[in-house]
């Protein structure tokens, strides 16, 4: 891939188009008024231009847009950079501006420019009152800096005596400077008598002060000029090669002096200062689509902005450094680790070229202080390094002045929010080095600390009765994450291992009370620094913490560290910590909590084992294993596996009083990792194996209830079952299980006739599972609200609850939950007639479930996605997802849905025989529990009224009844019910249901269904005899709806009704046609083609064009569509 940019280091031009400039819309308004002030000469208005900002905002970018603008405008532009080489030649940017202009220029335009005064021997006032130098004076100031001047006049008026006599004047340094300066003013005025004129200049802060002086004079002189003048510069401070000595207060003095110039130039209105900050994030995210060839997966162009922080020429480098990364290994999968790919080599000599202005003990203690992280401690640094208060900020206020580090604090805006801290947001400043497979979650959106327990004897723990106050430490921040990188990767591991381990103790010590709040910040920096005691500690505390916060996979990195530093045989420790097993229990239920069952699954396998291993294994904490594991494999719909366990844990909780009795007469009690979201509530605690039992014989209950429910045991027995969980744990105040309980009989209701308690059980449920701190089931819960709202066409509350789960579901990693969630939003766009967005988004959810290996998605988006191409015509592509799904589904509960939705589409199309197999095998079927029931009867009753089965569907007509203002996959329920109805005869519920459904639709913006319904009211007016003029009315509307959303098959369907409701006549009859005539009939009324009736009946199409003719014949009919129409009304179909 090549990634067009520019490199700001050589301004090498680039390789291929001009990006787009984005972001800089503000910047572009003032650099327009600029060039329409000096354009239209304008009376008021600046005419000099100042840009500036730190390396890689994009100050050259802004400059060439400026100068684009500029020639589009008529301007003549003229550009040259300063250079830190060139630093010690006077006035070299403007002899580089304007040397190919006098070159380019004819004798004829040299003299216009030049010569426009008439010859004097001294100089001319211009009519702005200005002293000018003309004719011959003029030339002879220029030719100190263009020799070659008089040679391009090719002027015999100026004779090279007079010119020598100006050029030899004696005049004082001062007079000899202003000649110089009033030369180059005349010139340029010059030039702008012509044509207007820009003179811009980059990196001004190269610059030597004669050319400064110049630029400061220009601003004055041509402050009525047709003349913009435009410098880019770094901001003061940021400019290095700092001079000593004498020259040094020579240099600040004038450094003051022009400063003090230019707050005066801006006071007066001939001066525009334009400061660049970092991109704002959308812009940013602009900017890297146009440097990409492709999409990049969202987490990874995340973290690409998150690095460069709205930096261009950072975000372009590593875009690049990133791509070169990708061909080498030749693999998508690298992606995933994109963040840890080494800075670029440019991006490192752009950050040690700035930090050269910095004197080196300056430099060494940013080196020291970029080991804290993106933020640092004043007083922790003291510490560290070992000098004097004093030296230490003499030394910050130095990086300060250049705009390294600042101070920071509550207001400080220059970080993204993941930034700010004690560099636990920053790429360097991670608390998982040591578990690079863990990603991250995004440390914003944790809430505030929650105290934790302190192991005995830290100082944390002595000092919690104390009430003394701590002052805030006094923090700076590197300004850019990347310059701390770059500081950082510069320190060998052999200094960087004493240096941390100082970090640590030291913060430990300036934390004091409030240590225990940044547990994760000691762990990390103790661990890089190899104590193992300190790393146990902190890491256990940080891992408590990270789970009250909410960062689940922090917590999952901070308790693996402790696995790795426990399984260690040298490591040994006088703490009290959990054992090996509670560890990979705890991080199996985390796992579990996100909703990575295979990750979970691996956790509770490796506790489980090393229990088995152990010969005085507590059976309680054996039965929680295999409890979680049974759960685990139910959720990965492994239910064989599911039982075995679910036994295995009953049995050794059976035994686990005998066994109890034992232990506990010695007193002995478990270290237990705790949190808010199970049974107990307080952090790691010794709690008897009495209490380790009660809870999970109750959470063996939950269990084993659940695995009824699936397995389709009796709803009844279900809902008693969890009514008495949800009692009990009410007593005890177990609000993990009131949560689940109340979770499951919601989901028990389903989304038919009980759906309004479906609502109020989950919505109690949510609560409970935010309050918990339980994203994965907090995010299905919002799942099924959003789904169930859908279901009854309030748009808005589904589109509430879709989303917020989806805010969830990313901003905690819940990987499992974001398939359904993009199921979600598919079936919304599918009702509201967004095909392509339907299947993009059914497609992703689709690859969720297959990354997941979810059982239970797959099926309801090949569902899904089956009926989107349904409903789009595309019957061919619509009977493959139908396929796939019945095999899919064929192991779990939604078999019968499936089985009924493809015998409805074998119906509709005229496979007459298979689908009849396919309904009456789903209608057999116990009905499943849960949002898996009551969905498909509608499609099974109007899949017998296609075989017309008119008894059979009647049947269901009380159960459709109470599905009354539902809406499945985008049908209405009112419509089928309306269908059913007006087959049998009862036209007054076929008027309702229709004018009802017409309603629904309208209400949830669901058009397509809408044109049905007045399809199925044109249908059911010809079948009445209605008057023609209604019958036109409803098919036009209808026809209308489907032309919106180019469903060509209905529009056929609707043109073939309308055109033979007006050939029909009253009195043709039935009994003249064959059973195989019928048949044809049929079929060519449900809107199949000539081609597609041949294949279902398995006869040529001549032959069916025959029986056709013969249907016309007997009929009397003129064509096709009054054949349709007639079958219509004697309601063939």
């Amino acid at each position: 891939m090549q990634v067009p940019y520019a490199d700001p280091l050589t301004e090498t031009e680039r390789s291929s188009n001009t990006l787009p400039l984005v972001g800089r819309e503000s910047e572009m308004q003032v650099i327009e008024a600029l060039l329409t002030t000096v354009a239209l000469d304008l009376p008021t208005g600046a005419r000099a231009l100042t840009i500036s900002g730190e390396m890689g905002l994009g100050k050259t970018r802004l400059l060439a847009a400026l100068c684009e603008e500029a020639k589009a405008r008529g301007f003549l532009v003229l550009t040259a950079g300063a250079y830190e080489a060139a630093s010690t030649i006077p006035y070299f940017p403007f002899i580089e501006a304007l040397r190919p202009l006098l070159h380019s220029a004819t004798p004829q335009d040299l003299r216009r420019y030049l010569l426009q005064y008439p010859a004097t021997d001294h100089g001319e006032q211009t009519a702005t009152g200005a002293i000018v130098l003309s004719g011959a004076p003029l030339i002879a100031a220029l030719t100190r800096f263009f020799p070659e001047l008089t040679t391009l006049l090719h002027s015999k008026q100026l004779a090279s005596e007079q010119l020598t006599t100006f050029q030899s004047e004696p005049l004082t340094p001062e007079h000899e400077k202003f000649r110089l300066l009033d030369a180059l003013a005349t010139l340029l005025e010059g030039v702008a008598a012509q044509q207007p004129l820009v003179l811009a200049i980059d990196n001004l802060q190269w610059a030597d002060s004669a050319s400064l002086e110049l630029t400061l004079y220009l601003t004055v002189r041509l402050r009525s000029s047709r003349v913009a003048l435009v410098g880019v510069t770094r901001p003061q401070g940021m400019r290095h090669g700092l001079n000593q000595g004498d020259d040094a207060v020579e240099a600040t003095a004038a450094t003051l002096a022009a400063t003090r110039m230019i707050f005066d130039l801006v006071q007066q209105g001939m001066l525009l200062v334009l400061p660049l900050a970092p991109l704002p994030q959308e812009a940013a995210a602009a900017h890297l689509r146009s440097l990409l060839p492709a999409p990049i997966p969202p987490a990874l162009a995340q973290d690409l902005l998150n690095r460069a922080e709205g930096n261009p020429f950072f975000l372009e480098e590593l875009v690049r450094a990133l791509t070169q990364h990708l061909l080498r290994h030749e693999s998508a999968g690298q992606l995933a680790r994109a963040s840890s790919v080494k800075l670029p080599a440019n991006i490192v000599l752009a950050v040690q070229d700035r930090l050269q202005g910095l004197s080196e003990p300056c430099r060494d203690l940013l080196q020291t202080a970029s080991l804290f992280g993106r933020s640092f401690s004043v007083d922790a640094l003291i510490q560290v390094v070992e000098k004097s208060s004093n030296q230490v900020q003499a030394l910050l206020e130095e990086a300060l002045a250049a705009a390294i580090i600042a101070e920071q604090s509550a207001g400080w805006q220059g970080l993204p929010p993941h930034h700010k801290g004690n560099g636990q947001g920053n790429h360097k400043g991670l608390p998982l080095q040591w578990n690079e497979d863990v990603p991250q979650t995004d440390p914003s959106s944790i809430v505030g600390a929650i105290p934790c327990g302190y192991p005995a004897g830290t100082a944390s723990a002595d000092a919690e009765a104390n009430d003394e106050l701590l002052l805030p430490l006094q923090q700076y921040l590197f300004c850019q994450g990347i310059v701390q990188e770059v500081l950082h990767d510069g320190i060998p591991s052999y200094r960087a291992r004493p240096l941390h381990k100082a970090i640590g103790a030291a913060l430990e010590t300036c934390y004091g009370f409030e240590a225990r709040q940044h547990a994760a910040e000691l762990a990390r920096h103790y661990a890089l620094s190899g104590e193992q005691e300190a790393t146990l500690r902190w890491s256990l505390l940080a891992g408590e913490d990270a789970i009250r916060q909410l960062a689940l996979r922090e917590a999952i990195g901070h308790f693996r560290l402790v696995l790795k530093l426990l399984a260690n045989e040298t490591a040994s420790t006088t703490m009290k910590v959990p054992s090996i097993a509670e560890l990979h229990l705890t991080i199996g239920e985390l796992w579990s909590m996100l909703g990575e069952l295979d990750q979970a699954s691996h956790a509770f396998q490796q506790a489980l084992q090393y229990l088995q291993r152990t010969p005085d294994a507590e059976p309680v904490l054996l039965a929680r294993a295999n409890r979680l594991l049974a759960d685990a494999y139910r959720m990965q719909t492994q239910y064989d596996l599911t039982i075995a366990h679910l036994q295995n844990a009953q049995s050794l909780l059976d035994s686990a009083p005998r066994a109890q009795g034992a232990v506990e007469s010695a007193g002995k009690q478990a270290t237990y990792l705790n949190w808010s979201g199970r049974s107990l509530s307080n952090p790691t605690v010794e709690i008897s194996n009495t209490n380790l039992a009660t809870s999970e014989r109750m959470s063996l209950f939950q269990s084993q209830a659940l695995l009824h429910i699936i397995l389709m045991h009796p709803k009844e027995e279900a809902t008693t079952a969890l009514r008495t969980l949800h009692h009990l744990a009410t007593e005890t105040g177990d609000r993990s299980s009131q949560a689940l309980a109340l979770h499951l009989l919601g989901y028990l209701c389903g989304w038919g006739e009980q759906i309004q308690e479906a609502i109020r059980l989950r919505k109690q449920a949510n609560e409970l599972y935010i309050a918990l701190g339980h994203p994965f089931y907090a995010a299905s819960g919002e799942q099924g609200l959003g789904i169930i709202y859908l279901a009854l066409g309030e748009v808005e509350q589904a589109r509430y609850y879709t989303t917020r789960g989806l805010e969830r579901a990313k901003r905690y990693g819940v990987r499992r939950m974001l398939g359904l969630l993009l199921w979600n939003q598919g079936i919304m766009a599918l009702s509201q007639g967004a095909w392509e967005e339907s299947e993009t988004l059914l497609q992703q959810a689709l690859q969720e479930a297959a990354t997941n290996n979810d059982m239970r998605l797959k099926p309801l988006t090949l569902q899904a996605l089956a009926q989107l191409h349904f409903r789009q015509g595309d019957w061919h592509k619509a009977e493959q997802y139908f396929e796939d799904c019945i095999q899919v589904a064929s192991t779990n509960e939604w078999f019968p849905g499936s089985l009924a939705l493809y015998g409805h589409f074998l119906a509709v199309t005229g496979r007459h025989a298979i689908a009849r197999a396919r309904l009456d095998r789903a209608a057999e079927m116990p009905e499943p529990p849960g949002v898996a029931s009551d969905y498909y009867l509608p499609f099974l009753a109007e899949g017998y009224l296609h075989l017309n089965l008119v008894e059979r569907a009647a049947t269901y007509i009380e159960r459709i009844r109470n599905l009354h203002g539902f809406m499945y996959y985008g049908n209405a329920v009112d419509r089928i019910l309306g269908v059913v109805a007006a087959r049998i005869g009862d036209w007054g519920t076929a008027q309702h249901a229709f004018e009802e459904g017409l309603l629904l639709c309208r209400r949830s913006g669901n058009a397509p269904e809408e044109a049905y319904i007045l399809y199925e009211q044109a249908r059911t007016a010809v079948m009445r005899n209605a008057a023609l003029l209604s019958i036109h009315t409803l098919c036009d509307r209808a026809r209308v709806l489907f032309q919106r959303y180019t469903m060509q098959r209905a529009i056929a369907m609707v043109d073939e009704l309308r055109s033979g409701a007006e050939q029909l006549k009253p009195e043709q009859t039935l009994e003249q046609l064959t059973k195989r005539e019928l048949e044809v009939l049929r079929l060519v009324a449900e809107g199949h083609t000539d081609r597609e009736v041949a294949d279902i009946l398995v006869i040529s199409p001549r032959t069916v064009n025959r029986h056709l003719s013969n249907i016309f014949v007997k009929l009397d009919m003129p064509g096709r569509a009054a054949a349709v129409a007639y079958a219509i009304r004697k309601r063939l179909v």
